[in-house]
Formats: structure tokens, sequence, C-alpha cells
């Protein structure tokens, strides 16, 4: 009668097993990004780009660094990235606005009533600091 080999002792094909794969990673060709890319330069966007369909930027306000409030409009748009504290809304009329960023709470509720606006076509009143940012929205 024949004994069986215990399964659970180590081997040897264990180590030639992880030989075979860090010789295999050491003979793989390296890749370089750079040469993928050429001569593009990736620029790092910290506002929105484009603007969406309908919207009319108003320029003059945006020189005049008063704070008003526009009753009546809706929130087209909504845009963010990575970074902490950057998000911007697209006010009916008026164009990209950001949010305010004075604190993670305030952002937090201004960026969740942004949304919310966007998503259900709500009508809102938003508030403009001279600073050119959202301060405070009204969701109907």
């Amino acid at each position: 009668m024949a004994k069986s080999k215990s399964t659970n002792a180590p081997s040897g094909d264990v180590q030639e097993l992880e030989r075979t794969e860090s010789q295999a990673a050491a003979d793989a060709p390296s890749m370089d990004v750079t040469a993928l890319l050429g001569d593009t330069i990736v620029e790092r966007v910290d506002r929105p780009a484009q603007m969406p369909p309908d919207d009319i930027t108003v320029e003059a306000e945006e020189q005049a660094g008063i704070t008003a409030w526009h009753n009546g409009k809706k929130i087209t748009a909504t845009w963010c990235n990575a970074s902490n504290r950057n998000a911007y809304a697209a006010v009916q009329g008026i164009g990209w606005r950001r949010l305010c960023n004075a604190n993670d709470s305030a952002f937090l509720s201004l960026t969740m009533l942004a949304a919310h606006a966007e998503q259900t076509n709500a009508t809102v009143n938003v508030e403009i600091g001279s600073d050119n940012k959202i301060h405070q929205i009204y969701v109907w």
C-alpha cells in the first residue's frame, strides 16, 4: 500500500514559481508613457471648461463685484473634480458659478442642494456674493 503525500507540507515548487514570476517581470518590456503621449501637455482644470447649452455669461455682473439674489432660476448643470471643495453650478441665464467653499458642512450642503435642483429641474433662488460664488440656495 502506497502512502499518500500530504498537501499541507511546503514544497520547492512554490519557490520555483516565485522565481519564474519575478524573472518574467524583469524580462517584460518597460513602457515609457511620455513616448506614447509625445508633445501632449496635460493641464489640470480647476473649473469647467465649457458652457452648458443656452446659458449666457453675464460678464458685467462678474466685474461689478456686488452681492445679489437671482430668483426664479434653474440649475442646468453641476461640475466638480477630485480637488478639495471644488464644485460649480451652472445657473440659468448667469453661467457657471463656484459654490462657496468656506467650510466643509456649508460646501456639502450647497453641493447637495445644487445637485438636487438640477436633477429635479426645480426653481431656485441663489445668492451670488461679491466673490462670484454661490453662498445661498433656496430650492422650490
